[in-house]
């Protein structure tokens, strides 16, 4: 069936189904980053490839042409605007959660830099850097 030839009640409830299906998924992967368990995040990423393709295909579909839903009827629409509501609310959340991690871990890294690129030794006047520690490796051990 080509979706020119999906009826539009048809086509309104697999966009409902596939809204559905994205917001539970992002709604797991939410509460793994609340967790901070990002690395059970990675097993849900192929479906979620797989959905938010044909999610952005069926909605793309309806843009170029708002014909396509017309007569599914105005509970199905309303169902499905409040669902996308629900969808984009949960991804504006994910992407917080994201900023959030990514800023901790910026903030991780330069503290890393700094301490390794060495600061001045209080203790001296503040004149005198601190060298790196020299590294032994015993290769007999």
């Amino acid at each position: 069936m080509t979706s020119e030839a999906i009826d539009p009640t048809t086509r309104v409830k697999m966009l409902i189904a596939l809204t559905e299906e994205l917001t539970e998924i992002i709604s797991r992967e939410n509460m793994l980053l609340r967790a901070q368990r990002p690395s059970e995040i990675a097993p849900m990423q192929a479906d979620k490839a797989r959905l938010a393709a044909a999610y952005a295909q069926s909605i793309r579909q309806v843009a170029a042409n708002r014909t396509a839903v017309t007569g599914a009827g105005s509970a199905l629409i309303e169902e499905l605007r409040s669902l996308t509501r629900i969808f984009e609310a949960r991804a504006d959340q994910q992407r917080a959660l994201l900023d959030g991690a990514r800023a901790a871990g910026e903030t991780v890294i330069r503290a890393i830099a700094e301490e390794a690129g060495g600061k001045s030794d209080e203790k001296y006047g503040g004149a005198a850097k601190t060298a790196a520690a020299p590294i032994v490796v015993n290769e007999n051990a």
